[in-house]
């Protein structure tokens, strides 16, 4: 009797713990998510945007500013890991909130998806073993980049050549040290902060040159999350929560933390990549 009532009492204390913490989080606050609760986000690895941690935990700069959106909103953040590719058919097909990962702001992502006021900015890059920097260099050379990236679209448009795909930067930098191909495009942060882990060893990830035929090469790309647009009230409470955080050097706090410059949170008026 004494244990069942010990047990009782041990149960009542925990429910009434759990009851003051929800009673003393208030969300800044509110808008509607699949899950009430939860901001179910799609997501992949691709550090320092995105990572996959252990027990099925995500870090990174655009996991971070999300927890920091649901923690002030008494809200949790459910991930859903897919191949870059598929990130824009789940927030397509309502199956996440958000997608995450470094995804840029253009008009014709804008003509079919909620696009959040940008977060940061992020400059395209060429990782080669010669240094290369321009688009008339890359002309004939093996030339990798990540399906579904603004990079490989714009660079299969402006080169001769073709441009090999891949599923997403691991295989991407896989095939790039093993000499498969000669130069990938990807992002300068991401080969910046790997480098800085110890990878791609004798690989220079050099800035892209301005050139018109590559947009995003001229007008570095602002990021944005990604959401439906039958969702209005989700994309306009992101959009206020980004102002603040960036308001209160929250996303400076961020990118720094992530191995980043804290200037890239300097992102000036929206605009869409043409």
């Amino acid at each position: 009797m004494k244990r069942t009532i010990l047990t009782c009492l041990s149960i009542g204390l925990a429910l009434a713990v759990q009851t003051v913490a929800a009673q003393a989080c208030t969300p800044a606050r509110t808008f509607p998510t699949i899950t009430p609760g939860t901001i179910t986000v799609a997501v992949y690895s691709y550090p320092p945007f995105a990572t996959l941690l252990d027990g099925g935990n995500i870090g990174g700069v655009d996991s971070d500013i999300v927890k920091e959106i649901a923690a002030r909103n008494c809200m949790t953040v459910t991930p859903v890991v897919v191949d870059p590719s598929a990130v824009i058919q789940n927030v397509l097909t309502k199956k996440v909130d958000l997608g995450i990962g470094d995804w840029f702001r253009t008009a014709e992502r804008a003509k079919v998806l909620g696009l959040s006021h940008p977060m940061y900015v992020d400059q395209m890059a060429f990782y080669s073993r010669d240094g290369l920097t321009t688009l008339d260099e890359l002309q004939g050379k093996r030339v990798g980049a990540v399906s579904g990236f603004l990079y490989a679209g714009q660079l299969e448009r402006a080169l001769t050549s073709s441009v090999m795909l891949y599923p997403n930067p691991v295989a991407l930098a896989q095939d790039l040290m093993t000499g498969r191909i000669d130069v990938a495009a990807d992002s300068y942060g991401t080969g910046v902060y790997a480098q800085s882990q110890g990878a791609y060893d004798g690989i220079a990830i050099k800035l892209a040159a301005p050139d018109p035929r590559v947009p995003v090469s001229v007008e570095p790309a602002q990021i944005a999350l990604l959401s439906h647009l039958s969702n209005p009230e989700l994309g306009a409470a992101i959009d206020a929560e980004i102002q603040e955080l960036q308001a209160a050097g929250k996303i400076a706090d961020i990118l720094e933390a992530n191995g980043l410059d804290r200037s890239g949170a300097e992102t000036g008026a929206p605009r869409l990549i043409q």
